[in-house]
Parts: C-alpha cells; sequence; structure tokens
C-alpha cells in the first residue's frame, strides 16, 4: 500500500471533522436556538417536538436501505453529495421556510439527504491509513469535529444575535449553510475518489452492513437487545440536552443568547471528555458495564437535582453552571456507547448487523419522548403551574438513567454467563 502524504491525510481528517461537526448542525437547530425557534415560527412545544417524530420516523424507514447504499457507492460522491445538498438547504432556508409546515419540510429534506452519509464517512476514516492508524484517525476527526461543531453554532449564534428578531434564526441557518459550504469546498479539493486511492492500493471497506440474513440470528440472541438498549438510553441523554435551554431561560430567566452558548458548551464542547468514558471503562473499572452504571446514577441524581431545587429564584450563574455537569458526564457515556459492545458478547461476522439495529431504538425514543416533552412544557410549564412541566421532562430522563442502570446490571450478569461458557450465539444457520 502506498500511503498518503503525512499533510493530505490529516488534511483530509480537518477536512471531514470540519464537515461531520456541521453537516448536522440545521438538523438539531433545536439544541441552540430552541427558544428562538419557537418564537420566530412561532410553533408550540408540541409541534417541534413532533419534527423531531416524523424525522426519526423517516431516519427508520431508511435505516437499511442507507447501509446498503453506502456499502455500494463511492463515497467521495455520497459525501460531497449529502454536504452540498445540506449547504444549499440552508442557504436558501429564508426563501422558503415561513412557518411550521415548511419547517417541517426542511428537516425531513435534511434526513433524506444524510441516509447513507454516515456509513460512507466511517468507511473512509477507517481506512484512510490502513488499520493500523484507525485509532488516530478517529481520534482525529471526533477532535475537530467536536471543535467544527462548536464552532460552527458559534458563528450563527452571534449572527443571530446581531438581528434579536424574527430574521435572526433565518440569519444562522444562512450562517450554518456557508459554515458547510466550506467543509464541502474543502471535502472537494482533498478527498480522493476510490479509482485514485485504488490505484495507491487502497480499497474502501466499510464495517459489515446490515445483513437481512443474519436478522433473525441477531435478534434471538440477549446481547444484541442489551445493545440496542444501551444505545437507546445514551441518545436519549444525548439528544434531549436541549430542553435545558428553554428552562434556563423561561424559568431562571438567563439571556437567550447566553442559554444558547450554555447550550452549545452542552452539546459540542463536552465532547472532550468523551475520552474519560474511555479511561473509566479501561483503567479504572475495567468494564465498560460498570461504567454505565457509574455513569447513568450520576446523571439521574443531577437530573432530579434540576427539577427539585432550580426554579425562578435560582441564581442564574448557579443553575447556568449546573446545567453543564449532566452533560459532561453524558458525554463521557456517550463516547463508549458501542464499546459495551463486547460485554454483549456479540460476534465479529453479525456486529455490522447488530449495531445497525441500534437505529430502531434511536429512531423510536426520537419520535415518541419529544412530543410528550412539548405536552409537558405546553401545558405545565409556565408560572401559573409552577413550571412543574420542566420538572416532569428532567424526571422521564432521570427515569431513563434507571432503565440505563438495569440494562447494564443484565449486561453484567449477561457477560459473566458467557464467559463461564453457559451462554454462545448460534451461528450455525449462516456460518456458510
Amino acid at each position: 500500500m502506498q500511503k498518503q502524504s503525512t499533510f493530505r491525510k490529516y488534511a483530509v481528517l480537518v477536512s471531514l471533522g470540519i464537515m461531520g461537526g456541521t453537516i448536522y448542525t440545521t438538523s438539531y437547530l433545536r439544541l441552540a436556538f430552541y427558544t428562538q425557534l419557537i418564537d420566530s415560527l412561532r410553533m408550540t412545544n408540541v409541534q417541534l417536538g413532533l419534527v423531531s417524530t416524523i424525522t426519526n420516523a423517516i431516519s427508520f424507514i431508511i435505516a437499511i436501505p442507507g447501509s446498503f447504499l453506502a456499502d455500494k457507492l463511492e463515497a467521495k460522491r455520497v459525501i460531497l453529495f449529502s454536504c452540498g445538498s445540506i449547504s444549499l438547504l440552508a442557504l436558501l432556508f429564508p426563501l422558503y421556510v415561513h412557518g411550521y409546515p415548511s419547517y417541517v419540510f426542511f428537516q425531513c429534506a435534511n434526513t433524506l439527504v444524510i441516509g447513507a452519509y454516515w456509513g460512507c464517512l466511517m468507511k473512509y476514516i477507517n481506512n484512510l491509513g490502513g488499520e493500523e492508524e484507525a485509532g488516530n484517525s478517529f481520534g482525529t476527526y471526533y477532535l475537530i469535529n467536536g471543535l467544527s461543531g462548536a464552532l460552527g453554532n458559534f458563528i450563527p449564534l452571534w449572527a443571530q444575535a446581531q438581528f434579536g428578531d424574527e430574521s435572526g434564526v433565518n440569519v444562522a441557518v444562512v450562517s450554518m449553510g456557508i459554515v458547510t459550504t466550506v467543509a464541502t469546498v474543502l471535502v472537494l479539493i482533498f478527498l480522493e475518489d476510490e479509482k485514485q486511492l485504488a490505484a495507491r492500493g487502497i480499497y474502501l471497506k466499510g464495517d459489515e452492513p446490515i445483513q437481512i440474513k443474519h436478522i433473525v440470528t441477531v435478534l434471538k440472541w440477549p446481547g444484541t437487545w442489551m445493545l440496542i438498549l444501551a444505545y437507546t438510553s445514551t441518545i436519549v441523554l444525548y439528544e434531549n440536552m436541549s430542553y435545558m435551554a428553554p428552562f434556563l431561560t423561561n424559568v431562571v430567566g438567563i439571556d437567550e443568547n447566553l442559554s444558547s452558548t450554555l447550550a452549545i458548551v452542552r452539546q459540542y464542547c463536552t465532547l472532550v471528555l468523551s475520552p474519560l468514558g474511555g479511561y473509566m471503562c479501561d483503567k479504572v473499572l475495567k468494564a465498560t458495564y460498570k461504567w454505565y452504571i457509574m455513569a447513568f446514577a450520576i446523571v439521574a441524581v443531577l437530573y432530579v437535582g434540576l427539577g427539585l431545587f432550580f426554579g425562578p429564584n435560582s441564581n442564574p450563574i448557579i443553575a447556568g453552571i449546573y446545567s453543564v455537569l449532566p452533560a459532561g458526564v453524558s458525554m463521557a457515556l456517550y463516547g463508549v456507547t458501542y464499546s459495551i459492545i463486547r460485554e454483549c458478547h456479540i460476534p465479529a461476522m453479525v456486529t455490522g448487523t447488530a449495531s445497525g439495529l441500534t437505529a430502531i431504538g434511536g429512531a423510536i425514543q426520537g419520535m415518541i419522548l419529544p412530543p410528550i416533552f412539548g405536552t409537558c412544557l405546553d401545558n405545565y410549564g409556565d408560572a401559573v403551574h409552577g413550571f412543574a412541566g420542566y420538572s416532569y421532562v428532567f424526571y422521564i430522563i432521570a427515569g431513563v438513567c434507571v432503565l440505563g442502570i438495569l440494562n447494564a446490571m443484565w449486561v453484567g450478569s449477561h457477560h459473566k454467563k458467557c464467559l463461564a461458557g453457559k451462554r454462545k450465539m448460534d451461528l450455525s444457520g449462516i456460518e456458510n
């Protein structure tokens, strides 16, 4: 294999990292601009939650086709198409998004154009420097991803603050479109297509995608359901940090832009804590499921504390700092989500299928929880009800943490049985 030059390798990783950190900013607008979206588009909390329901339903439907497409299509072309399409949708946002129906269209289009993106991205990074450099490649990618994700939100936030009215959201989204356009140009310049890579002896091979013939066997294995539950419980923490923003604004009284700044810190800057999760799993506790139990317990207590002890009379500085704590622990947990796969004892030949099926749990929680949370806020999230709606949201998230703890205990028991030879997946039907 003729390796890429060090400069080109890191130019590619930086380009992909910038793109990876910004391509989802428009899909997750509510994470940093929750209150601004509600105000500018005159939506209810339930309506904003239903957008998540619809887009997750689409993600659920296209998960398997997207997996196959990622394995079959030219990686660079898919990446360019996804990033270019997201850029175009964002740049044209002010021209066609004027209310709730058009915003639903915008988010559905975002979801569709990135259906095969993730698989192609992982395939490219995994093979960039050969198997021996995959760890370094992913580490560099996620570092740039976190930094660009923060920058890709701070720039729109600054732009939105200059207007401070309904046009501010339009300006913010267009700013996101400009950043993703820059990422598209960088990808166009530095990424090689598969023919160019093959000429140097580099062949892009992704992780084994979902195999239809494996699905029945995999679903019979308890470890698969443990993995699905593990992913589902961690993604709930990741995707629902957004509700802290309206809580800090509407209840505690923090300025919208400062609240959005804290949202960006929670969502992106805390990614630097992801390695902490790996250290706790490998060096301190010597098991991922033990870190799951500890981390979920900490996050549950923090969310209960948020609901019990913070309200209209809270110190804004203390409340703002406190809101970052569960996010930090959640990111240290989120960063090791798939490392629990080894303790679920899922064989390598069906890992791709089992991992792909976790999208089921992620999609289901994304379809169900946001409308429930929106209902809590619309009906009980005001001064008349003592802002109880926000407490209900935080208690539900804490309840999901309890589910995560119980699942981790199940993983621990399963792991011990497998090590003792009492349980093993039957692969006889698919090995040949």
